[in-house]
């Protein structure tokens, strides 16, 4: 199987780039090719459009409609617990560890 992250209705993404980063959005809809509508009232993603080379796609994914309220995807992201899901990934891990070493000083990385 080439792919195993789909880009799909409920799928839970991490926001790599731009004023939302290091936080964890839902895909509420498809814009285009390049383009997702994302919703996160949970994490303080507010609904709007990022990039889809804005996001790493998880493994985690909810059961909700297309285009659906903020109410909707708060209790289904909470409900199905999924940010203590993704705090055991691997992708939380390396951005954790990619964050640390950005905090280093200068003693701190020659240590390390």
């Amino acid at each position: 199987m080439l792919y195993q992250r789909y880009i799909e209705i409920g799928r839970i993404c991490y926001v790599r780039l731009g004023d939302f980063a290091g936080k964890l959005c839902v895909v509420v809809d498809l814009v285009d090719q390049k383009h997702l509508m994302v919703d996160g009232p949970s994490t303080g993603v507010p609904r709007t459009v990022l990039r889809l080379n804005q996001v790493s796609l998880t493994d985690l994914k909810i059961a909700i409609p297309r285009g659906c309220k903020s109410k909707k995807v708060r209790t289904e992201f909470e409900k199905d617990d999924v940010s203590t899901k993704f705090q055991a990934s691997g992708l939380y891990k390396k951005a954790a560890s990619k964050q640390l070493r950005a905090n280093l000083d200068d003693f701190g990385r020659y240590k390390a």
